[in-house]
């Protein structure tokens, strides 16, 4: 499902980050040449985080939002040789890590950092509602004013970066009620929490396009992420997940809007 594509260029380590990803050249089947952030996996970024990334970015297209389009990057060991000469952390990362990497493909001129959104425009009011009521349900802590992950070009909201989403081992619990328990709450730190709790939101057309899902859509997401990563359980626990939220779909928005009332 996912395009692969190989590495040719290292330019640099992307500024800002734990996972440190790179901005590399790389080049399609069809002899393309496109720039690419490449994340490997390593100590700040287990394969898990890869399997998140794979998984959050190919749900955020299937439910029509704004993302880097995600591929598949095979560093071929010539590449690394070169890169250990002028970036030997880079180098290493690429050396260690599980294969293919995964990539997102750079969103083009013009995207700039998205730190708050101009309330008063509409379109882009409502594609921040929209991701804000992503995140709480795929469970990502990691959108906030010290790292928004996303980019804006005029009317566009852009999201990027989710390797700390879809962490599901203590949902359900006090510590962490699901979605669509009674007892949830949404994350304060969010970005666009402010805007969420502005009041008059709309979220029919997202809530629409995520009760649309059906159990072959998100199969076909989780088959998307290598067998060569080994993250089966990984991304058994996704699956669960996705499948009981699928389930609760309606009470999760309920809950979205109950909090954001």
């Amino acid at each position: 499902m996912l395009e692969i594509v190989d590495g040719e260029r290292y330019d640099s380590d992307a500024e800002g980050g734990a996972t440190v990803p790179a901005k590399m050249g790389c080049v399609r089947a069809d002899g393309q040449r496109i720039d690419v952030f490449v994340k490997c996996s390593w100590a700040q970024c287990p394969p898990g985080g890869l399997v998140r990334e794979v998984v959050g970015c190919l749900l955020a297209q299937r439910l029509s939002l704004s993302v880097g389009r995600p591929v598949l990057v095979r560093l071929p060991e010539e590449l690394t040789s070169v890169v250990r000469q002028i970036a030997a952390g880079a180098s290493a990362r690429m050396q260690g890590s599980v294969k293919p990497a995964f990539g997102s493909i750079a969103l083009g001129p013009g995207y700039l950092r998205c730190d708050a959104i101009d309330p008063t425009n509409a379109v882009l009011r409502q594609s921040a509602l929209e991701v804000w009521a992503f995140d709480q349900l795929i469970l990502n802590v990691d959108r906030n004013a010290r790292k928004p992950n996303c980019m804006t070009k005029g009317n566009v909201l852009a999201v990027i970066d989710h390797e700390k989403a879809l962490n599901v081992h203590m949902v359900g619990t006090f510590i962490q009620p699901a979605p669509w328990q009674d007892e949830w709450l949404s994350d304060p730190a969010h970005l666009f929490h402010g805007v969420a709790m502005g009041g008059s939101i709309s979220l029919e057309r997202l809530h629409g396009q995520w009760a649309s899902l059906q159990p072959a859509d998100v199969e076909q997401i989780l088959s998307a992420v290598p067998e060569s990563w080994g993250t089966g359980e990984v991304v058994e626990g996704i699956r669960a997940y996705l499948e009981t939220l699928q389930q609760n779909i309606d009470a999760a928005f309920r809950n979205l809007l109950r909090v954001a009332a």
